[in-house]
């Protein structure tokens, strides 16, 4: 009798601390019959779903499910029970007391009576919403990079990449397969000495690069870093995107060579002058001469005339061309406008070097033109001034070589002097 009194207690311990310990966890615990029907739920359901246990004893899930989600499940129920399978990480939608969905993950084992029939379910439900959230939010993530034409990647703080959005591997020239073959190879040495320092630093970087595609070609972008740090704000990865802007630098030098360079002669223009002799006056030292070679051709105007203005244009395409071919590296041709053309000769030290110079450019147009089966000899006048004697700023300059290149017009053309 004692045995039997200290058994009962024993269950009783055991059956206690059983309760005790399914009340802690913070899954829904539950117990169905055969039919589904509810025979108990443990009180972390008020929790997830806002119902005390003795509301759901007696309903069955369904009775907490959208009708069509309800359609959906059964038959997967029936399955189980019917082959008395347990259930693993079955997803179902609930509706919580005040009407919001609920993302169960469910698991179950089914209850075998003596002779083998199932006769219900003990099972537990795992509140996974916040995780399926994520998870919506990752996949859409993961969308977005994938549908991005921008090159996207994260890398290491050495710059060592383990990610590269579809974009960048089409850039690269790789798959994902080899995705750690490349590392860093598409960072310029701007980007590892300068840009990721900086991100690290400061926490992000950005400006306007270039990256190195799989063919070793740069393609310029417009390229920003961002560093990640862990709570105690070391950095734990970096991620980076750069837009191609390919197209926009293109059209970028067209409007520059429209606004800077002759359209008919491919020649620097006034604009271009106006910037080269500024920056000239800044750099050159007094020690040092640049001279200004002021040039008009001799006659162009009766060439034009009598020839026509194609003809004419084609003589100042040739014209700028030979004066190309016979001044140096470091010496600047502009076409003034018209017929005129100024010459800026920076290595100059002396008078007579500046003389010889310009001998030679008149003695390039002994040798006359053939356009469309004229034969046309052009000379030209020039007239020079000198930086820094005869002036320290451009108007000084300019008028003085002008007025020296008229006076050899007067005096016969074809020749030149210094004002």
């Amino acid at each position: 009798m004692e045995k039997h009194i200290l058994s009962n207690v024993t269950l009783q311990a055991d059956d206690e601390r059983y309760r005790k310990l399914v009340e802690q966890v913070s899954d829904w615990i539950w117990e169905v019959d055969a039919n589904g029907v509810y025979t108990y739920a443990s009180p972390q359901i008020e929790k997830i779903l806002g119902y005390t246990p003795d509301e759901i004893i007696g309903r069955t899930p369904f009775d907490l499910m959208e009708p069509d989600e309800g359609k959906r499940i059964g038959p997967i129920f029936q399955y189980h029970v019917a082959n008395k399978l347990p259930i693993n990480s079955l997803e179902n939608i609930n509706l919580h007391r005040d009407g919001h969905e609920v993302i169960l993950e469910t698991s179950g084992s089914p209850i075998l009576n003596d002779e083998g029939e199932c006769i219900g379910y003990i099972g537990v439900d795992r509140d996974i919403t916040e995780r399926k959230l994520i998870e919506q939010k990752q996949k859409q993530l993961i969308e977005i990079l994938d549908a991005s034409p921008s090159f996207i990647a994260t890398l290491d703080i050495n710059g060592n990449s383990f990610y590269y959005n579809p974009a960048a591997r089409n850039i690269l020239g790789i798959t994902e397969r080899n995705i750690q073959s490349v590392t860093s190879r598409w960072m310029t040495d701007f980007i590892k000495n300068e840009g990721i320092p900086t991100a690290i630093e400061k926490g992000y970087w950005k400006g306007e690069t270039t990256i190195i595609n799989g063919d070793g070609i740069e393609i310029p972008v417009s390229h920003m870093l961002v560093a990640h740090k862990t709570e105690n704000g070391t950095v734990e990865f970096l991620s980076t995107i750069a837009h191609d802007i390919t197209e926009r630098k293109e059209l970028e030098k067209v409007i520059y060579n429209q606004a800077h360079y002759d359209q008919l002669t491919n020649l620097p223009n006034r604009r271009f002058l106006h910037k080269k002799m500024a920056t000239i006056i800044e750099d050159t030292t007094d020690k040092k001469r640049v001279a200004f070679l002021f040039m008009d051709l001799d006659n162009f105007k009766s060439i034009n005339d009598s020839l026509g203005h194609e003809i004419g244009d084609q003589l100042l395409v040739m014209t700028a061309a030979h004066l190309e071919s016979y001044v140096e590296k470091n010496d600047f041709i502009c076409r003034y406008g018209g017929d005129e053309f100024i010459l800026i000769l920076e290595e100059i030290w002396d008078i007579e070097s500046i003389k010889e110079k310009t001998q030679r450019i008149l003695e390039a147009f002994k040798q006359p033109f053939e356009i469309e089966g004229h034969t046309i000899s052009v000379t030209g006048s020039i007239g020079i001034s000198v930086y820094p004697d005869d002036g320290k700023d451009f108007l000084s300059l300019i008028t003085k070589a002008d007025n020296a290149m008229y006076r050899i017009k007067q005096d016969g053309k074809n020749n030149f002097s210094i004002e």
